[in-house]
């Protein structure tokens, strides 16, 4: 299979994928305004499935005749367990990954008149109607509105514990009191930066006030989602010590649950900024693995040289 066929097939395939995840989306809505986007995006998605089948047929290819029920089911699955607002940012996400890179490949190898004339009016059908509608989904997300917040106190929830409790884990033997001592600092943590959150955010609502921009709940609403998010994250790398493992055991299993829960919220995170996974995720992993190892060895260095009893 050449490469056009290949994308071809997959953008054709992609459209067949999401019209029928809209479609079931919208079957399984209450909203009745989102029940409408839902639908339209659903018959948006069929009319671009047209475009390429056309697209397949008029370069002599094979159209696919594949099955998306598995496909579906797990997006059914998805927006269960993260919602409807960023399920639709993420089908979004892969999509424009997908179409950045037919475009590139368009640049090596243009399309002829009547290709060109069926891709133009997907592109613009997208552009102007499959995007708004998509966006219109998505701004009923109010995770997706804070997600700043959201990603803020979980990463630092994270991060900070799992430096923490590693520190401890190769200073002390104790799993308990490596779990009191994670437990303190995460209450201390959660309510510095709950309130470190709000104030900040009602600092801006000052300034935006006076610019007629003010959002009255701003500012509890961005505390809140700081303070339980940062919570939140302090239990992955708590969660060993609390089973009663310490020592190297406890280590790694608190490294490897961090590693997992940072690769998610990272990936999430790329997802909803429009930026590189990859990147994303490495750069965090590689930060955060880095503070564990400077605390593990200040760990060592205390347990050896001050002769901790413990």
């Amino acid at each position: 299979m050449d490469e056009k066929e290949n994308y071809l097939r997959k953008l054709y395939n992609n459209e067949n994928l999401h019209r029928e995840v809209y479609a079931r989306l919208a079957h399984k809505e209450d909203n009745p305004q989102l029940k409408k986007i839902l639908e339209k995006l659903a018959k948006m998605e069929e009319s671009h499935r047209g475009g390429y089948e056309k697209l397949l047929k008029l370069n002599g290819m094979r159209v696919p005749d594949e099955r998306v029920g598995l496909y579906t089911e797990m997006t059914i699955l998805l927006r269960r367990i993260v919602g409807l607002a960023l399920t639709v940012k993420i089908i979004e996400y892969f999509e424009m990954q997908l179409e950045r890179g037919f475009e590139a490949f368009l640049k090596k190898e243009p399309l002829d008149s009547r290709e060109a004339a069926i891709i133009g009016y997907i592109d613009r059908d997208e552009e102007y109607n499959e995007r708004v509608l998509e966006d219109a989904v998505i701004g009923y997300g109010k995770i997706i509105n804070n997600i700043r917040d959201v990603a803020f106190g979980m990463n630092d929830g994270l991060v900070e514990l799992l430096g923490v409790v590693v520190g401890l884990a190769a200073a002390l033997n104790n799993p308990l009191l490596i779990l009191v001592g994670g437990i303190i600092v995460a209450v201390a943590g959660t309510l510095s930066m709950g309130g470190g959150a709000y104030l900040s955010t009602e600092y801006e609502m000052t300034i935006n006030k006076k610019k007629g921009e003010a959002d009255k709940n701003a500012a509890l609403r961005s505390g809140i989602y700081v303070g339980v998010t940062y919570f939140i994250g302090t239990l992955f790398p708590l969660a060993p010590f609390a089973l009663g493992f310490s020592g190297t055991p406890g280590i790694m299993l608190s490294v490897v649950i961090t590693a997992i829960a940072l690769t998610v919220i990272s990936t999430i995170i790329a997802v909803i900024s429009d930026t590189s996974i990859f990147v994303r995720v490495s750069r965090t992993l590689l930060i955060s693995l880095g503070i564990a190892a400077i605390t593990i060895l200040i760990g060592v260095y205390a347990r050896a040289v001050m002769h901790l009893p413990v």
